[in-house]
């Protein structure tokens, strides 16, 4: 989703309140257990023991025949199970009436969150074993042959590398908001189509902000001003835009932080931990991985975009969905929906996902 930079209003926020919360121990929570999760009903919170290491997992369930959807979150180390509970008028998000869904906690994020964890440690590779492992649970607790598989956003270079390496878990793979290879250019996709937005909109103002981090040179070139620090800036436009998280979500501090921050599923000490993992994905090898689209899948693939997705640029998804080679493989396209159709556009969604279900 649309919340790998934090504008530094969420900075300077969490510093403060990591600074007079240091003494906590990140460790308290660490303790293999199940119990009801607080703020999200029918849902289990759960901690496994996955490969040496702690795994944190919301399981929602309303009805044990039901499918088993294994959902990864995006960020990298931003899960999203939390949104159910802040949005649940807003966004309404009714896929457990249809799936068993499991959101995991990979390694280093949100409940599965260890101080003792070295951003070296997590790799795409570790988290594919991991994400193995989970499956194998998914499956023996709940007498399945296989279960779904979903990612969103940056999660989604994981969900794809697990349809292109592994057809023993998975029926298909779900991908919202498909991240592409080339990063560079969701700016350049996102620029044009914004600023038509803007234009439209008559909002000079956020084309002049827009034009002082990237622009179009008189030979057409597009140049970014500042490569080093456009990642954070760019997150206004997005909002500016409605092409962030949601159409309609307007400030990452009070629409993401603020609302995470005061969410029952989430004990205090999880939610300060929340952000340290953040922290520390963004600082893993997994952050750097990027999908390589000539590895053929060797399951479906689908992927779910909103149109006004320019955090991950719909236009860049089509082109990684038409490059790909897989046994079958549709898009999607929501038009009333950004970064987020699961919660935007929830009942659309549920029925495209439907179709392919056994």
């Amino acid at each position: 989703m649309s919340m790998r930079k934090m504008i530094n209003k969420v900075t300077i926020v969490l510093s403060i309140v990591m600074g007079v919360f240091c003494m906590i121990s990140c460790r308290s929570n660490m303790v293999a257990g199940i119990e009801d999760a607080k703020g999200l009903p029918n849902t289990k919170k759960i901690r496994r023991m996955v490969n040496q290491n702690i795994n944190g997992m919301y399981i929602t369930m309303t009805d044990e025949k039901n499918p088993v959807l294994l959902f990864i979150s995006g960020g990298p180390g931003v899960p999203e199970v939390w949104l159910n509970e802040a949005y649940s008028e807003e966004y309404p998000n009714n896929i457990a009436d249809y799936f068993t869904v499991c959101y995991w906690d990979y390694l280093g994020e949100g409940i599965s969150y260890d101080s003792k964890i070295s951003p070296e440690e997590i790799t795409v590779e570790r988290l594919a074993q991991d994400a193995h492992a989970v499956a194998q649970y998914l499956k023996e607790t709940y007498n399945k042959e296989k279960v779904y598989l979903m990612a969103h956003s940056s999660g989604t270079n994981l969900g794809l590398y697990l349809a292109q390496t592994n057809s023993e878990d998975f029926y298909c793979y779900f991908g919202m908001g498909q991240d592409h290879p080339d990063q560079t250019r969701r700016y350049e996709e996102g620029y044009y189509f914004m600023k038509k937005v803007f234009e439209e909109s008559g909002n000079k103002k956020a084309i002049s902000k827009m034009e002082k981090l990237a622009t179009v040179s008189e030979d057409g070139t597009f140049v970014i001003k500042n490569p080093s620090s456009i990642g954070r800036d760019w997150e206004e436009i997005l909002l500016l835009a409605g092409c962030a998280t949601t159409r309609e979500m307007t400030s990452d501090f009070k629409d993401i932080f603020l609302k995470q921050m005061s969410c029952k599923c989430y004990t205090f000490s999880e939610r300060i931990n929340y952000w340290k993992g953040k922290k520390l994905l963004g600082k893993s090898k997994y952050r750097q991985y990027r999908v390589d689209p000539d590895i053929p899948c060797v399951i479906p693939v689908y992927f779910i975009s909103g149109y006004y997705d320019y955090t991950t640029p719909i236009t860049l998804a089509k082109e990684l969905c038409e490059a790909l080679e897989a046994p079958e493989k549709s898009f999607y396209t929501f038009n009333n929906s950004a970064h987020s159709p699961l919660w935007e556009e929830n009942k659309l969604v549920i029925e495209a996902m439907l179709e392919h279900v056994r």
